[in-house]
């Protein structure tokens, strides 16, 4: 049961119709592995540590930069040299002590995968490497994690859910990205330029999309986006779902 702080902090969830003290309980009993503190994850680890997951590990090996200031909410300009991974600790703490959050200063690489990988319940791949991802992608595949994945560049945002591990009608990363994108296709941010709220947006509607993972098989929360890539555009303020679908040819999830 929920005790009186908790009744009192979760209060304007907790009296939905459809959430209720049983889901909050729910929540505050999952883990969840952020792999970078950056634009995406920083809306994402505020909104996961207010609405109540129990436990947090933040994975980034970088530091906090001036440039990093009109997207990265999460950090201050009192912290710039501070690993980003204990600036988001500390910020989700602050929110939220009665959150654990456990920083992780390094990065996701073959060597540290499955440690970091181990209790979590979901992940939420904010990295920008297209080589963090397939690694990801390949480890939460053989461990059944589900992956919530987004990106931003520019003007422009991403978000989808990738499952394959437990799901055989989700995709993975690999079936909708098979090769890595051209440097024209992919910029990095500090080359394309990224306009703040963007990463705003996609990073919040990860969370949601978190929760809903977190709450599964019996979720109240609605339908998730397993089997659909979701396009942001903040020119025209558009979203456009795409249906995507497992390849049979997938070298990581074909044949399952």
């Amino acid at each position: 049961m929920l005790d009186d702080d908790q009744l009192t902090r979760y209060a304007r969830q907790v009296i939905l119709p459809e959430f209720g003290e049983d889901t909050q309980e729910r929540l505050l009993s999952s883990s969840v592995l952020v792999i970078g503190a950056g634009g995406l994850g920083a809306p994402l680890i505020q909104y996961l540590a207010a609405a109540g997951i129990g436990r947090l590990r933040i994975v980034d090996d970088d530091e906090v930069e001036l440039t990093n200031l009109n997207r990265q909410v999460t950090h201050t300009t009192s912290r710039i040299g501070t690993a980003k991974a204990a600036s988001a600790a500390t910020m989700a703490q602050e929110l939220n002590p009665g959150c654990l959050v456990e920083p992780v200063i390094g990065r996701f690489t073959a060597d540290t995968a499955a440690e970091l990988i181990a209790g979590a319940d979901v992940i939420a791949d904010c990295s920008d490497t297209p080589e963090t991802r397939y690694l990801v992608n390949a480890m939460a595949h053989q461990k059944g994690v589900p992956v919530v994945f987004g990106g931003a560049v520019r003007m422009e945002g991403q978000i989808t859910t990738f499952a394959s591990g437990r799901d055989r009608s989700s995709p993975c990363f690999r079936c909708v990205f098979p090769e890595t994108a051209g440097h024209d296709l992919a910029p990095r941010c500090s080359e394309a330029g990224i306009l703040g709220p963007v990463t705003g947006v996609i990073g919040t509607m990860m969370a949601m999309e978190v929760l809903k993972q977190c709450l599964l098989p019996r979720t109240p929360l609605g339908e998730g986006l397993v089997g659909r890539l979701l396009l942001y555009d903040a020119r025209g303020q558009t979203f456009m779902p795409i249906k995507i679908s497992p390849r049979p040819d997938c070298p990581l999830c074909g044949q399952r």
